[in-house]
């Protein structure tokens, strides 16, 4: 199965980097503007095909087709391919460019937005994806995307807020681990064996809300005992606005 990409930024990579932990990296044809050296490092490193014109990448007929180019010039990008396979799917990853935009562009081919976060370069990402209306099967887009992690199907009015949790909660989590870090060198533990503690707890612990749909104030309250050292810690928390500081950073990164 080939799989096309226009734009090999950051997200670009990541999603490559998950890919070729499952498959063939010659399955993968990928685009970029600019074929400069930092890209051929990583081209030749990876052993994946660039190349800078996009109609060689139209040409090898891709299963998908995923575009991380910059939401301002991604529709112009589009609008620049011709004779686009009618069977191949377009996944879009650009930041609010809407469907019937690309629908218009591509009215004969299924499209879908997609809205994954940077774990998935270790297959361990959050998926979001709304369908267009020439989607006749969802499973199979579902099975692709699934090999980089969890798929969820968003309706595209709630695609914002889902990518605001998904997108940037990792930079907030990253900001949370190294607090815990810090505040477990400060009390006498080394750096290296806090940050590996520290991840591997909230690795842990998002696992088993998961697994056992538990809702996590639910799990907070089995930690909590009567008068012990966790209800202490999530008083201090609750004192210093621990819930409403993530309320007010998903807020502003959503507007």
């Amino acid at each position: 199965m080939e799989v096309g990409m226009i734009g090999v930024g950051h997200m670009g990579q990541a999603i490559v980097n998950g890919l070729l932990n499952k498959m063939d990296g010659s399955d993968l044809i990928l685009s970029n503007h600019r074929l400069n050296s930092a890209m051929q490092n990583y081209a030749d490193k990876q052993n994946v095909k660039v190349v800078t014109d996009n109609q060689e990448l139209v040409a090898a007929k891709p299963k998908f087709l995923i575009f991380t180019t910059p939401a301002p010039i991604t529709l112009d990008v589009m609008k620049e391919i011709s004779g686009l396979d009618e069977e191949t799917i377009i996944l879009s990853a650009a930041g609010g460019v809407k469907l019937d935009d690309i629908q218009e562009i591509f009215p004969n081919n299924p499209v879908a937005l997609l809205m994954p976060n940077t774990p998935v370069e270790v297959n361990q990402g959050t998926l979001g994806v709304a369908l267009g209306n020439q989607v006749k099967d969802a499973d199979e887009i579902e099975a692709f995307l699934q090999q980089l992690g969890d798929v969820f199907i968003v309706p595209e009015k709630q695609f914002n807020i889902f990518g605001t949790v998904t997108g940037c909660g990792p930079a907030f989590v990253d900001v949370f681990l190294a607090a815990l870090g810090d505040a477990a060198v400060k009390n006498g533990l080394s750096r290296d064996l806090a940050y590996q503690a520290a991840a591997s707890m909230v690795k842990g612990s998002a696992t088993l809300m998961q697994e056992t749909k538990t809702a996590p104030d639910v799990l907070k309250d089995q930690v909590t005992t009567p008068g012990g050292s966790t209800i202490r810690g999530v008083v201090a928390l609750e004192k210093n606005a621990f819930r409403s500081a993530v309320i007010d950073a998903i807020d502003a990164a959503n507007n």
